[in-house]
């Protein structure tokens, strides 16, 4: 999140988010949140999580086109945190910041059981966590947006990356440039409704929580339409590179995830293999993307796991070397 949007969050605007969704600023508990503020409280025995973003970040109508597809997505059964309405009976409220831009707030009911670990990571949760984006990704061929609500952004009007060359100094030029690549070949990729459609784009295990092996994903922020695949690609992507482990052990914990992963997934959407084998390029935008968002959102000067971060892929960006040398054929089965 930039510096300038954390100066005009404040008091005042924290309590009148709470009030939208009758909490007291007293009665909100900061959670987290890397994009938007998070906050928490619990009313009659219920737990909530509001969400408040800046308007430069996501506009009321971003954020209602998001919570009708997660309203689509919840109907048909999927395990998805729901919205919930604001005392005026709204999904989203603006409130109004001291420059006179304006915060987008939405609340939820906060998801069942625990944050996963790499603890959890045993068959049964990887062939559910496969099996729920594959839900998803089902559900996602029949929607259509409700009456009043705009289509959602495709992936490639993201602010961030239509921003991307912004975040990055000189010394990055090469970098912007591998990005310019990956992007325009993702581009030209062939779309279809059984191959690209409304996705959350970040399923990575920080966006859901779990209960007996079963997931509810939440987070539906980063909602864009993209190809199908990404979502497999992001899953992958989060759990390999922040492993601590050499190349051999980070491969076999891959080849183990995918192996289950797949199985869940490809019972519930038969993404066709064609699709289904772009997913290097994918695994690829993703490395760009989080170099890119490090830029704009962290303070590389302290913010120690960020640095990190660029530092040990601004090398493997510029030599092109892949996220995981994985055969991935072997786990379309």
């Amino acid at each position: 999140m930039e510096p300038w949007i954390r100066t005009l969050f404040d008091e005042d605007v924290l309590a009148d988010a709470g009030a939208c969704f009758g909490a007291k600023k007293t009665e909100l508990s900061l959670v987290g949140g890397f994009e938007n503020f998070i906050y928490g409280f619990d009313r009659e025995g219920e737990s909530f999580i509001i969400r408040i973003a800046h308007t430069s970040h996501r506009t009321i109508q971003d954020t209602l086109s998001e919570l009708d597809f997660v309203n689509h997505l919840a109907m048909h059964g999927a395990p998805v945190s729901k919205p919930v309405l604001s005392v005026d009976g709204h999904f989203v409220e603006p409130v109004l910041a001291k420059d006179g831009s304006y915060f987008v707030v939405s609340c939820y009911h906060k998801a069942k059981g625990e944050r996963p670990t790499r603890s959890h990571l045993n068959p049964e949760f990887l062939f559910n966590y496969g099996k729920t984006i594959g839900t998803f990704h089902h559900l996602t061929t029949h929607y259509q947006p409700s009456f009043s609500i705009q289509p959602r952004f495709s992936w490639d009007q993201d602010p961030l990356l239509v921003h991307a060359k912004t975040y990055l100094t000189d010394r990055d030029l090469i970098i912007y440039e591998r990005f310019i690549e990956t992007m325009k070949g993702i581009q030209e990729l062939p779309k279809n409704n059984h191959n690209y459609g409304l996705i959350h784009t970040d399923v990575h295990m920080g966006n859901f929580f779990i209960q007996n092996n079963e997931l509810t994903v939440f987070d539906f922020d980063d909602c864009a339409t993209m190809h199908f695949v990404s979502d497999i690609a992001i899953a992958l992507f989060y759990y390999v590179v922040f492993m601590k482990a050499d190349d051999a052990e980070k491969k076999e914990k891959a080849d183990f995830f995918m192996t289950h992963f797949m199985k869940g997934y490809l019972t519930q959407y038969p993404l066709s293999k064609s699709d289904y084998l772009e997913i290097p390029r994918f695994l690829k935008l993703r490395k760009l993307v989080l170099y890119i968002v490090f830029h704009r959102s962290s303070d590389l000067t302290t913010d120690a796991f960020a640095r990190h971060y660029v530092e040990i892929h601004r090398d493997l960006i510029i030599k092109d070397l892949p996220v995981i040398d994985l055969d991935f054929e072997k786990y379309y089965t």
